[in-house]
Order: C-alpha cells, then structure tokens, then sequence
C-alpha cells in the first residue's frame, strides 16, 4: 500500500469513528430525556402515568359506623327491677343487658313500676332483644294511679293500680310515649276498672288492642266493676271488635242486680248485688 492511499484510508476510519460517537452521545441523550420525562409523570399522577383514574375516593364515603355499646352500662340481671338500684325520682342510669335473656315480669305499658324487670320492660319496649340484649338508659320517676298493659315483641304486661315509683326509658320518643299513656291508659281484653282508684263519677279514658278476646262481663249497660272494659264497650256498642279503639268509661254507684244480654256478638251474664259499677260513655 502507498504511503497515500494508507493515510486516505486512516482518514476515512477516523471519520467514521467521530460519526459513531456522535451517533451514541445524541442516543443516549435522548434516552436520557425519555426516561426523565416518564418519570415526571410517574410523581405527578399516582404512578398510573395518566392511563386510568384513581378511584380511591370514587362515589360518597360511607359514613362511620356507630360506636359499639359493648360494654357501656351497668352490668344487670334479666331478673333486676328498678327498685334494686336505689336511685331517687328524676335519676338516669344507663343499664347492659347481657345476651340470651329470659322474660320476667313486667306491670305497666311505656310507664313501668319500678318492680317490673328492667331487660323485660325494654324487649317489650322493642329497644333490645332477648338474643342480643343490650345497653338501655332508664329514668326513675315518681309513681302513678294506674299503669296499662299491653303485647308487644313477644312480651305481655300487667296491668297495675296504684304503685309509688316508676320507670321509663329515655329515647328521643320518651315523652310522646307517657303523654300518650296519660290520655288512653292501653289495656287487653281481660282487663277490668277493679284496677282504678274507685270514686263515684269519675271518668277514665282506656284503649283496646285490635282483635277482641272474649272475657267476662256482667250486666247490660251498667256493668260490675269486675267486667272486662273492652268486652263492655263491644257489648254497648261503642267499640269495634276487630279495630280496639279508645273506650271511656265513668264509675257508678252498685246495683241490687244486674241482667245479662247477648249483643253485637258479646254474651254477658246476670248477677246479683255487686258494690261498684261502670258505664260506657
């Protein structure tokens, strides 16, 4: 090889050699700016790079579940009235109600005596179960002339006269229950005025369940005071057996006898003297 074709030829190679740097400096720069340009993205949106929403917050939160009442409240028995917990009238006291209780007896409807069973009161107050018990807030009031009974949640209640304390259970509802049982004292079928502090003229203002169960009566418009309320008031013809309804009656004097008659489907009896009677208004 001549000395000029060899230095052509060197020429030549380094040319290519400079053309091939610059060809890898340029390449790696761009790569460079590729890789800093997708990670931008990467940081500035959830490291979705912009393809698909975060749905993380998507639609309304669900609100927060309310506290728990595991474990709130005096620990009582199925059995505990309000009576054991010498408390004074006015007095709130928050009461827990273990699970799987058992009914005990209860006198009175919203309105309790003190001596019913506090867990039994609030089963039939449809407040807890007796699978699940629960916490209840009862208030200790003063007494009453007369409590009510009704059927309600797979309890039924007594109803009372005269009894020197009481209980209620506070809820937002508390006191439209007891104005309620102040106007209509709610009563079964069975029940009878015998419960009410007698006094001649005195009125009272009772209501009866739907469905009438059949329970003695005796007499025709007047009736012994040992007659069932409910019944009379069919019987007289101021109640609908099938509906219940508000029954008024008033306290009257004793009769020397009383007749039995059969009306709008109720079958009273005769009797003889009896000291105390009703009629319905």
């Amino acid at each position: 090889m001549t000395p000029l074709l060899f230095l052509l030829e060197r020429q030549i190679i380094r040319g290519c050699v400079a053309l091939l740097l610059t060809a890898i400096v340029f390449g790696c720069a761009g790569c460079s700016k590729v890789k800093n340009d997708n990670s931008t993205a990467t940081a500035s949106e959830g490291g979705h790079g912009g393809t698909s929403p975060d749905n993380s917050n998507t639609g309304p939160s669900s609100p927060p579940a309310p506290p728990s009442s595991a474990g709130e409240g005096k620990p009582t028995t199925w059995e505990a009235n309000a009576t054991s917990l010498n408390g004074k009238d006015g007095e709130t006291l928050t009461l827990a109600c273990s699970p799987g209780g058992t009914a005990h007896s209860v006198w009175g409807s919203d309105i309790y005596t003190s001596d019913s069973s506090i867990c039994t009161a609030a089963v039939h107050s449809g407040l807890i179960t007796f699978q699940q018990g629960g916490t209840v807030t009862v208030e200790l009031r003063s007494g009453r002339s007369i409590y009510g009974a009704s059927e309600r949640n797979g309890v039924t209640t007594s109803d009372y006269g005269s009894y020197q304390h009481s209980f209620v259970f506070k809820t937002p509802n508390t006191e439209a229950l007891v104005r309620e049982a102040d106007d209509q004292t709610p009563v079964m079928w069975n029940t009878s005025p015998a419960i009410v502090t007698f006094e001649v003229g005195k009125t009272y203002k009772f209501k009866c369940p739907a469905a009438r169960k059949e329970s003695s009566v005796w007499g025709t418009d007047i009736y012994t005071l040992d007659s069932s309320i409910c019944n009379a008031a069919v019987h007289a013809g101021k109640l609908a057996a099938e509906s219940g309804g508000p029954v008024t009656i008033e306290l009257r004097p004793g009769e020397d006898s009383y007749k039995g008659t059969t009306r709008n489907g109720v079958k009273t009896s005769d009797y003889g003297k009896y000291g105390q009677s009703f009629v319905v208004k």
